[in-house]
This record gives C-alpha cells, sequence and structure tokens, in this order.
C-alpha cells in the first residue's frame, strides 16, 4: 500500500475509532489529529475540511460494506441464503472491527454525518439486493406488504443488540452460522408465507 493510502487510512480508521466514543458533531479534526497521532495540519493535508473529512468515511464504510455484500450477492442464491450470509458477514465484522460496525449503525440511521450526507449511500448499496428480494415475493417467500430496507434494519438492529446485551464473548459459545439461522428464523416468521425457498 502506497504512504499516502496508508497514511489516509490510518487517518480514517481513527475517525471510525472516535466515533464509538463520541456522536459525529463532537469531533473535531484535533481529536482526528490527536487519535491517529498526527498533526492537525496532516489532517487537512488529506481532508480539506470536516465536512471533506466525513465524506471520505463514508465512502470508506461504503466501500467496506459493499465487499461484504458482493461477496454475498451470488447468482442463483435465494434472498434468505443471501440474508443469512450477510448476518454471518457482520457478524465477522462486529468481532473483527465493531468500530466499522458502529459506523455503518450510525449511517444508516443518520441522514448526515458531521454534515457530509451518508444514508443515502448505505440505502443505495442495500437497493441492490432489491432484484433477490422481489424474486422471492413473487415466489410467494416473503409477504408483498414488506420492505427491504425495514428487512435489513431489523437484522442490524438484532445484531447489534446481541452484542450490546451479551459483548463478543456470546459467539464464543454461539456459532455465527447457528446465529444467522435463528435471526432468519425469526425474521421469515413475521415476512415469510410459509412457503418454502
Amino acid at each position: 500500500m502506497p504512504k499516502k493510502t496508508a497514511k489516509r487510512e490510518q487517518l480514517l480508521n481513527a475517525g471510525l475509532l472516535l466515533l464509538v466514543k463520541k456522536p459525529p458533531d463532537k469531533i473535531s479534526m484535533d481529536d482526528v489529529a490527536a487519535e491517529a497521532g498526527v498533526t492537525k495540519p496532516m489532517v487537512y493535508y488529506y481532508f480539506d475540511s470536516k465536512i471533506g473529512f466525513y465524506k471520505q468515511l463514508v465512502e470508506y464504510v461504503a466501500d467496506s460494506l459493499q465487499e461484504m455484500l458482493t461477496d454475498c450477492l451470488k447468482p442463483g442464491i435465494s434472498f434468505k441464503d443471501i440474508l443469512k450470509r450477510i448476518i454471518e458477514g457482520r457478524i465477522e465484522q462486529l468481532l473483527a472491527r465493531p468500530e466499522l460496525s458502529n459506523a455503518v449503525r450510525i449511517i444508516a440511521t443518520s441522514k448526515t454525518l458531521g454534515g457530509a450526507e451518508s444514508r443515502s449511500r448505505i440505502v443505495a448499496l442495500f437497493s441492490k439486493l432489491q432484484p433477490v428480494f422481489d424474486e422471492a415475493v413473487s415466489l410467494g417467500e416473503i409477504r408483498k406488504d414488506t420492505d427491504l430496507h425495514l428487512i435489513m434494519a431489523l437484522v442490524n438492529s438484532l445484531l447489534d443488540g446481541a452484542i450490546r446485551i451479551h459483548g463478543k464473548e456470546f459467539f464464543n459459545t454461539v456459532s455465527p452460522a447457528s446465529f444467522a439461522e435463528m435471526l432468519i428464523r425469526l425474521v421469515f416468521d413475521g415476512i415469510g408465507t410459509g412457503k418454502r425457498s
């Protein structure tokens, strides 16, 4: 990785760590510099403003989520199986990089992140699931009045809740695959029609 790219990533990772500690509007460029162990002018060298920093942070988080979704979206896989893969991927993310998972939650639930438009980028990523979701609806596997984005919000809330209640240690006793199966059953009890997928 080129030195400039590595430094930029170091600053973005500092931003992710800060989002765990305080809300975006309370984070200053001084905070970013201190967290990254660099000078404030260094932060401005890579990001022209606080809003510029947050725009890049949203892109950084969205790119990570895009990578996970791309791994899950394989031709011929049912919506239920894709959702299971997404849940397992999010669990891996929660365990390996909780600060990244926290940022996904903040971005998905906030119209702006530190003044930068954010939610629309995450919503657009999950819209890539729409064709597979629509097929499941047309096959009668999912109720017609179900909304894809509400399902994704529900899944993320359930995952975050499990971590907040039980801690990461929970996944020492429950495998991500079996937890994903349990979440799928919960979700499909509410949105499914009872037809097998």
